[in-house]
């Protein structure tokens, strides 16, 4: 998932760098400026909750092994399935990261000592 938003990211930088605004047409051209500058702010937000949630379960997932307590894991297990499923819809293709997370909360949530 962190690989998927810098990847959108990167796009974004590079729509915001394309100078061209507008779209030839058969008779003239015709300015798509609205839908244009919009691209790149999309996907900059899109690139950038990805990149939080991918962090925030990066730091998760490492905090979940150094637990003992099984209320607390519980709770990190609830975490995790939260920022998966937010990672569902921020991964951008790579659902190699969701599917990842997502087994790895139920096994923390289902876990018994």
């Amino acid at each position: 998932m962190l690989l998927s938003s810098l990847i959108v990211l990167g796009v974004a930088a590079m729509i915001s760098a394309y100078p061209h605004y507008f779209v030839f047409h058969r008779f003239s051209y015709y300015p798509i400026i609205p839908l244009y500058m919009l691209t790149p702010i999309f996907l900059v937000v899109i690139g950038v909750i990805g990149l939080v949630v991918s962090v925030l379960a990066l730091y998760f997932s490492i905090r979940l092994d150094r637990l003992s307590d099984v209320s607390a894991v519980h709770s990190t297990g609830i975490v995790l399935l939260i920022l998966s499923i937010i990672g569902l819809f921020v991964a951008n293709g790579f659902f190699i990261g969701f599917i990842l997370l997502l087994i790895g909360s139920i096994l923390a949530i289902t876990w018994k000592p």
